[in-house]
């Protein structure tokens, strides 16, 4: 009977062990797991600010240059609009003499 004993408790001895060293390389696993997985996270988070970042640079960039082509086309459209008047002859104290409103803006 003692012998039989003997083996239960190795046996069940064994079973712990097992399951201990079994436990521990689950945590190792589960460790390493999560380790990839901060680290993906974390990739992840630089390459979407890195774009966020770029695209709106992008668009004050473009901005700037669409708002820079519209100051230069009002202003060629309002020289030629003066140089049309200018030469047509229609000045202000002309208008102003005929007591005529006159509209100096081309639209």
């Amino acid at each position: 009977m003692v012998a039989d004993a003997a083996t239960a408790n190795a046996i069940v001895i064994s079973l712990l062990v097992s399951l201990a060293v079994a436990g521990g390389f689950l945590a190792l696993f589960f460790l390493s797991l999560t380790a990839v997985y901060i680290g993906v996270l974390s990739v992840a988070a630089f390459v979407i600010s890195t774009v966020t970042v770029s695209a709106l640079v992008t668009v004050l960039i473009a901005s700037g240059w669409i708002g820079f082509f519209y100051a230069v086309w009002l202003g060629a459209r309002g020289s030629m609009c003066l140089m049309g008047l200018a030469i047509s002859g229609n000045s202000f104290s002309h208008h102003q003499h005929k007591e005529r409103n006159v509209n100096m803006y081309c639209h």
